[in-house]
């Protein structure tokens, strides 16, 4: 009986354990390091200083991510995702791939 009941202990255990890739969070500069140009960065103007929604003005070879000040991420790297890092009032501080 006792060794059923550590049996079925295990099993609740076990289905606790993370399954695939883990996943932080924190803060934006800790969560993406500098990243090679695979999302176009070079083909674009320099925008810093200016409105995030200047954006919208040019045709983007992946998806869009805007981060706001304070905001944790996680730590997963889409290499053609354009991360806009913007200040408070959502003028465009860097643009980094990932």
């Amino acid at each position: 009986m006792r060794g059923l009941f550590l049996l079925g202990a295990a099993g609740v255990l076990a289905a606790c354990l993370p399954i695939g890739p883990q996943r932080m969070m924190g803060p934006v500069d800790e969560m993406l390091p500098p990243q090679p140009d695979l999302c176009g960065i070079a083909a674009l103007p320099p925008l810093r200083g200016e409105p995030m929604e200047r954006l919208a003005d040019f045709r983007l070879s992946g998806p869009l991510r805007v981060l706001w000040p304070g905001q944790e991420i996680t730590n997963e790297i889409v290499p053609n995702r354009l991360n806009a890092e913007v200040d408070v009032t959502g003028r465009i501080r860097r643009l980094i791939c990932g």
